[in-house]
């Protein structure tokens, strides 16, 4: 993550342009203690309220946080609340407020919400959605013209309000042609054919559904079936699913990729979508490949949802490794199944391996690479401390479970840590029932703790050598012998 952001920090940042639906967010906060003698309801008391942006204004914010070059495009009310508000914090946050549209005819969309305990109660929705009138287009995509330069980043978050409409698209698009622009569409609604020839359209799980019905497609098929198809239908250069706290599923017409969710915390899911949205454009603005951006977007998604209320992820969050690498670890084995059910069922081939992982050598990062390659995602199973004694004797383990853990995790190559109680992991295998099984050493397959099950399965095992001398045994040996001549 840090080569990541050191790469952004290096680059010329491209101009990124944000158009869609602004509005506002607004929470009241209170507390229940009975129940309205009017209705069978409940009677919050309200003490305090707050104000955050949302839709394509979230956006914005999001990409002024990590220090984009950011214009934001879109109608509001010119006199109501929440227009008034809008203004205020993007004021507030620096954001050029000279190229939104100011409306008589429409209200601004407002959301509030009712919260008790941190936990949302009801949500009340302002909102309009009816079609631009012609003054309103047109002054729209005069802004749009004037803001658009060669190579510029152009996000679209439609939220179904009634501004992005199949007209507006065919302009943009048109303007980004000529101008070698990249398209980039949040969606909403049920006609996903305006989208065509945008480059790449982020739908979250739900979005993706409406998909599937609006061309036809089955839903028991795989998302990267399904995504093949339907970035046939539009001309897409790829479709990014995401999945909410499984990851992000990117498909285009000649290749795909998953990216697990990092973060297991989830207080607030509100705005997530627009934290994905925003770092992505700043990862391709930045010319990392669309891996690398949405590798960028899944780690700001998971600090975003750990927040309560929308929050714009900054990249000195990013920094943070805890907040990454300790979510990969399952102490729970149901929790873990639970997941890797999920990602088989997307055709996901589960590669499991084990150790002790006293003392991490390049002999161990040898295996794990060599392990990954053979699959999509990595389960990497620990022996506790308990059972490294009952192995290898009383002076081990050197490092504690939680330090080997810890370590392990912080692997980019590893996808998920376990630790294991037991003498072998042959339980545990038989549980999770990976698809690969990898052990490093000098093992012949039929003495590997599970490696009949495994096969019986269906599966693959594979036996990788150390490297030479390359062991956490002879690393200690090493050193008493050098100890010893001191």
């Amino acid at each position: 993550m840090k080569n990541l952001i050191n790469k952004i920090r290096e680059s010329v940042l491209k101009n990124i342009i944000v158009i869609g639906d602004i509005m506002l967010d607004e929470y009241i906060f209170g507390s229940v203690s009975r129940i309205s003698p009017e209705a069978p309801v409940l009677v919050l008391k309200e003490e305090k309220k707050e104000w955050s942006l949302g839709g394509a204004a979230n956006v914005a914010l999001n990409c002024k946080k990590i220090g984009s070059d950011i214009n934001l495009v879109g109608v509001i009310n010119n006199s109501d609340f929440s227009s008034k508000k809008i203004l205020s914090i993007l004021a507030q946050n620096e954001i050029a407020v000279s190229n939104l549209i100011r409306s008589e005819n429409r209200v601004t969309t407002c959301k509030k919400r009712a919260l008790s305990n941190n936990h949302q109660l009801l949500r009340i929705d302002t909102e309009d959605n009816k079609n631009l009138d012609e003054k309103e287009f047109i002054l729209l995509l005069e802004k749009i013209s004037k803001l658009i330069k060669p190579d510029s980043i152009i996000l679209i978050s439609d939220y179904a309000k009634g501004i992005v409409s199949q007209d507006l698209l065919n302009k943009i698009i048109n303007l980004a042609d000529k101008n070698n622009c990249k398209v980039l569409v949040d969606p909403k609604g049920n006609d996903f054919l305006k989208y065509k020839n945008v480059n790449y359209i982020k739908p979250n799980y739900k979005e993706y559904n409406l998909m599937l019905e609006f061309f036809g497609l089955q839903k028991n098929d795989s998302i990267i079936k399904n995504g093949k198809i339907i970035c046939e239908k539009l001309f897409l250069d790829g479709l990014i699913v995401t999945l909410g706290d499984k990851g992000i599923q990117f498909v285009s017409q000649d290749k795909d990729f998953f990216i697990p969710a990092l973060k297991k915390e989830v207080y607030d899911l509100t705005g997530a979508g627009d934290t994905v949205f925003a770092f992505l454009a700043l990862g391709l603005s930045a010319d990392l490949s669309i891996k690398e951006s949405l590798k960028l977007a899944n780690h700001a998604a998971g600090i975003a949802v750990s927040h309560l209320k929308t929050y714009a992820v900054g990249l000195q969050d990013l920094l943070d490794d805890n907040i990454f690498s300790l979510n990969k670890i399952f102490h729970d084995w149901a929790n873990l199944k639970a997941q890797l059910d999920w990602l088989r069922s997307e055709s996901k081939k589960i590669v499991f391996t084990n150790g002790c992982f006293d003392l991490l050598h390049s002999g161990h990062l040898h295996v794990l690479n060599e392990a990954k390659a053979l699959g999509d995602i990595l389960v990497v199973a620990i022996n506790t401390d308990e059972s490294v004694k009952r192995y290898k004797g009383n002076a081990r383990p050197i490092k504690s479970l939680q330090e080997r853990i810890n370590i392990m995790s912080a692997l980019s190559v590893v996808d998920y840590v376990v630790p294991f109680s037991q003498d072998t992991p042959r339980e545990l295998i038989e549980y999770l029932k990976p698809d690969v099984l990898v052990k490093g050493g000098d093992y012949k397959k039929e003495n590997i703790a599970g490696a009949d099950f495994v096969l019986k399965s269906g599966g693959f095992v594979k036996v990788v050598d150390y490297q030479k001398n390359l062991s956490t045994t002879n690393l200690v040996n090493s050193l008493k012998m050098k100890m010893e001549n001191v």
